[in-house]
């Protein structure tokens, strides 16, 4: 397959799911059966699409397109080049963000991280000390903001609270003082790094949303650094084209604090620096745990067993020291922490299969079915994994979040950075590619006079 179809076919997926975000943020405020059947079409979709443009990474690259493919090139290409428009809209529009959303705390995740960061600078721990109500007190944060648990009031409640209910249980838990509500998560709950890591940018007063966008612009400057030079224009506009990277970091994401390190350990994964920055992200966010297979597995089908071995041991090392000091603090309360995401009785939620479950279209399933379905998607994707350890070693960077689209928590954040670990795997193609040939495929591009 030609370089630059999959360079389009991960950006169209970029796109996809910029769209399904955006209806899927409409459906959660307004419940639709139409609408949560696009979102997890949309997704699906967009997967599938990702797995397409890895397929095979190692077989001979064709460079030439034919006709008739080059016209829906040219199409997909322009679709790209517009949407890359659209993104630098979204970073245009940063500085006047808060007249959307009044405060750059968009989610528990960035509230709690940043409470967390602080108490480490006061010489605390973070996860026995902070205060669900307090930081939250500090910021003029409410319900709206918190992740629930089906739990005390919220026990019998099927699909997810109200805002009526939510505000009804914040306004008991708030006047009360209680410390640690049954009802909503209240601790940090990733690995150290995650707050450790933001330390000293919170110490400094700034808004950690600038950087996390940071953490975006070094990760797709990697990307571009790996790549072949006459690849660049094209790889550039993709990135940008994939406009579901740039508007859902700046509407509010602490995931790049874990893919920018993913994505180095994935294009360096042949050296340890790869490993040590996988170290990082496991480190940082339980998402990267789920990339571990298909990191070690290609490890040892470069390395060997041994080379998978000694990643892992310095893997476990970074992770290792990273958390330790809050282990020996305290290992029950970083344990509680950590395990949040498959201890606590969270609600069903996300852009995956369960989100047509919560608006109807079909039966909500217990649990355990949803776990079923999870391992069932991981065990295929592994297989296919080790079936194509050879043929399509980039095939990992996406097969990894598969499962998750069948979890009962899928949230939209799982997805929303598939193209930048995508093109992470793309970029390790070695190609020379002729602009003259890129551009008689209907390869567009916003760059082409100031790259290459």
């Amino acid at each position: 397959m030609n370089v630059l179809v999959r360079l389009a076919a991960i950006a169209v997926a970029g796109v996809a799911l910029y769209y399904a975000g955006v209806v899927n943020a409409l459906v959660i405020q307004h419940p639709s059966r139409l609408g949560a059947a696009i979102v997890v079409l949309a997704v699906g979709a967009s997967l599938a699409l990702v797995v397409v443009a890895l397929w095979r990474t190692s077989e001979p690259v064709n460079e030439r397109v034919p006709s008739s493919t080059a016209r829906v090139m040219r199409i997909a290409w322009l679709l790209i080049s517009v949407m890359a428009l659209v993104s630098l809209a979204w970073v245009y529009g940063v500085p006047r963000q808060r007249g959307v959303d009044w405060t750059p705390f968009h989610n528990d995740a960035i509230a709690l991280n940043e409470c967390a960061a602080r108490a480490l600078l006061a010489g605390q721990d973070p996860y026995s000390t902070v205060d669900l109500l307090d930081c939250y007190e500090k910021r003029s944060l409410g319900a709206d903001r918190t992740t629930p648990v089906k739990r005390g009031a919220f026990s019998e409640v099927a699909i997810y609270p109200s805002d009526d209910e939510l505000d009804r249980v914040w306004s008991r838990v708030t006047s009360g003082r209680e410390a640690r509500p049954a009802e909503f998560v209240s601790r940090p709950s990733y690995p150290a790094l995650s707050f450790v890591l933001i330390a000293p940018w919170v110490a400094l007063g700034w808004d950690t949303n600038v950087l996390y966008l940071l953490c975006l612009v070094a990760a797709a400057a990697l990307v571009l650094i790996r790549a072949q030079p006459s690849l660049r224009p094209w790889l550039g506009t993709a990135l940008l084209g994939s406009t579901s990277l740039v508007a859902f970091t700046i509407g509010g994401s602490a995931d790049l604090l874990y893919a920018l390190p993913l994505t180095a350990a994935w294009l360096w994964r042949e050296r340890r620096v790869g490993a040590v920055c996988f170290g990082i992200a496991c480190a940082t966010k339980q998402l990267a745990w789920f990339f571990a297979p298909f990191y070690l597995l290609q490890v040892a089908t470069a390395s060997g067993r041994r080379g998978a071995l000694r990643h892992f041991a310095l893997i476990a090392l970074v992770f290792g020291l990273a958390n330790a000091p809050f282990v020996l603090a305290d290992a029950g309360t970083w344990v509680a922490g950590v395990l949040t995401p498959v201890a606590e009785p969270l609600f069903p939620r996300g852009a995956g299969l369960v989100f047509l479950s919560t608006n109807g279209v079909v039966p909500l399933f217990p649990g355990a079915v949803y776990l079923l379905f999870e391992a069932a998607a991981a065990a295929l994707a592994l297989w296919v994994a080790w079936r194509e350890r050879e043929r399509s070693p980039e095939l990992g960077a996406m097969l990894a979040v598969v499962p998750l689209f069948f979890a009962q928590r899928s949230l939209f954040s799982y997805f929303f950075l598939v193209p930048l670990f995508a093109f992470a795997g793309v970029t390790r193609l070695h190609v020379l590619l002729d602009p003259a040939a890129a551009r008689a495929a209907g390869a567009l591009t916003l760059f082409a006079r100031k790259i290459g």
